[in-house]
Protein backbone atom coordinates (compact mmCIF):
# COMPACT_ATOMS: atom_id res chain seq x y z
CA UNK A 1 0.00 0.00 0.00
CA UNK A 2 2.74 2.68 0.67
CA UNK A 3 4.66 1.21 -2.33
CA UNK A 4 1.23 2.36 -4.71
CA UNK A 5 1.61 5.92 -2.68
CA UNK A 6 5.41 6.52 -2.73
CA UNK A 7 8.23 5.84 -5.69
CA UNK A 8 11.03 3.56 -4.53
CA UNK A 9 12.83 6.20 -4.28
CA UNK A 10 11.50 7.80 -1.24
CA UNK A 11 11.05 4.46 0.36
CA UNK A 12 13.69 5.33 2.97
CA UNK A 13 12.11 8.64 3.98
CA UNK A 14 8.64 7.24 4.58
CA UNK A 15 9.94 4.26 6.26
CA UNK A 16 11.83 6.67 8.47
CA UNK A 17 8.41 8.46 8.79
CA UNK A 18 6.64 5.29 9.56
CA UNK A 19 9.37 4.29 12.22
CA UNK A 20 9.15 7.92 13.66
CA UNK A 21 5.16 7.90 13.56
CA UNK A 22 4.36 4.58 15.26
CA UNK A 23 7.20 5.13 18.00
CA UNK A 24 5.37 8.30 19.41
CA UNK A 25 2.57 11.06 18.77
CA UNK A 26 5.23 13.43 17.78
CA UNK A 27 6.26 11.17 14.91
CA UNK A 28 2.43 11.71 13.65
CA UNK A 29 3.20 15.51 13.56
CA UNK A 30 6.39 15.28 11.68
CA UNK A 31 4.93 12.55 9.52
CA UNK A 32 2.18 14.83 8.16
CA UNK A 33 4.86 17.49 7.23
CA UNK A 34 7.01 15.50 5.50
CA UNK A 35 4.63 15.06 2.60
CA UNK A 36 1.32 15.98 1.34
CA UNK A 37 0.51 12.51 0.89
CA UNK A 38 1.55 11.59 4.28
CA UNK A 39 -1.50 12.78 5.63
CA UNK A 40 -3.03 9.03 3.81
CA UNK A 41 -0.15 7.49 5.76
CA UNK A 42 -1.14 8.76 9.21
CA UNK A 43 -4.67 8.06 8.72
CA UNK A 44 -3.48 4.62 7.69
CA UNK A 45 -0.85 4.35 11.06
CA UNK A 46 -3.85 5.46 13.22
CA UNK A 47 -6.15 2.87 12.07
CA UNK A 48 -3.53 0.49 12.63
CA UNK A 49 -2.92 1.90 15.88
CA UNK A 50 -6.92 2.01 16.80
CA UNK A 51 -6.93 -2.01 15.33
CA UNK A 52 -4.24 -3.06 17.47
CA UNK A 53 -5.73 -0.76 20.77
CA UNK A 54 -9.33 -2.98 20.62
CA UNK A 55 -7.13 -6.27 20.25
CA UNK A 56 -5.48 -5.50 23.45
CA UNK A 57 -8.66 -3.74 25.49
CA UNK A 58 -10.59 -6.83 24.25
CA UNK A 59 -7.65 -9.03 25.64
CA UNK A 60 -7.81 -7.29 29.08
CA UNK A 61 -11.51 -7.77 29.09
CA UNK A 62 -11.33 -11.44 28.49
CA UNK A 63 -8.44 -11.74 31.31
CA UNK A 64 -10.22 -9.34 33.76
CA UNK A 65 -13.33 -11.96 33.25
CA UNK A 66 -11.22 -15.10 33.48
CA UNK A 67 -9.36 -13.37 37.29
CA UNK A 68 -12.92 -12.26 38.25
CA UNK A 69 -14.28 -15.45 37.85
CA UNK A 70 -10.67 -17.00 39.43
CA UNK A 71 -10.98 -14.42 42.50
CA UNK A 72 -14.82 -15.83 43.12
CA UNK A 73 -14.16 -19.20 42.92
CA UNK A 74 -11.16 -18.48 45.74
CA UNK A 75 -13.45 -16.36 47.92
CA UNK A 76 -15.67 -19.63 47.67
CA UNK A 77 -13.26 -21.65 48.91
CA UNK A 78 -13.04 -20.40 52.50
CA UNK A 79 -16.48 -20.84 52.58
CA UNK A 80 -15.84 -25.01 51.49
CA UNK A 81 -12.87 -25.55 54.42
CA UNK A 82 -14.93 -23.94 56.74
CA UNK A 83 -18.11 -26.19 55.89
CA UNK A 84 -15.68 -29.24 55.88
CA UNK A 85 -14.42 -28.96 58.73
CA UNK A 86 -17.47 -28.52 60.70
CA UNK A 87 -18.74 -31.94 58.86
CA UNK A 88 -15.15 -33.19 60.02
CA UNK A 89 -15.77 -32.10 64.01
CA UNK A 90 -19.32 -33.91 63.25
CA UNK A 91 -18.01 -37.14 62.20
CA UNK A 92 -15.19 -37.07 65.09
CA UNK A 93 -18.20 -36.62 67.41
CA UNK A 94 -19.99 -38.80 66.27
CA UNK A 95 -17.21 -41.72 65.70
CA UNK A 96 -16.26 -40.71 69.78
CA UNK A 97 -19.86 -41.51 70.52
CA UNK A 98 -19.49 -44.90 68.79
CA UNK A 99 -16.43 -46.00 70.37
CA UNK A 100 -18.11 -45.53 74.13
CA UNK A 101 -21.13 -47.14 73.21
CA UNK A 102 -19.04 -49.97 71.36
CA UNK A 103 -17.04 -50.28 74.96
CA UNK A 104 -20.31 -50.24 76.64
CA UNK A 105 -21.60 -53.14 74.70
CA UNK A 106 -18.46 -55.52 74.92
CA UNK A 107 -18.75 -55.21 78.59
CA UNK A 108 -22.02 -56.05 78.60
CA UNK A 109 -21.20 -59.27 76.00
CA UNK A 110 -18.38 -59.95 78.70
CA UNK A 111 -20.91 -59.54 81.80
CA UNK A 112 -23.40 -61.79 80.13
CA UNK A 113 -20.81 -64.29 78.95
CA UNK A 114 -19.80 -64.74 82.60
CA UNK A 115 -23.34 -64.63 83.64
CA UNK A 116 -23.74 -67.89 80.88
CA UNK A 117 -20.70 -69.77 81.83
CA UNK A 118 -21.49 -69.37 85.80
CA UNK A 119 -25.20 -70.67 84.65
CA UNK A 120 -23.28 -73.81 82.72
CA UNK A 121 -21.14 -74.70 85.32
CA UNK A 122 -24.01 -75.00 88.19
Amino acid sequence: MIAQVFDTSNTLTVAAAIVIALLGGGGVYALVKVRPEASKISVDAAQGAVIVQTGVIDSLREENQRLAQRLSEVERTPADVNALMARVQQLEDERTQLQRENARLMARVKHLEDELRKVMES
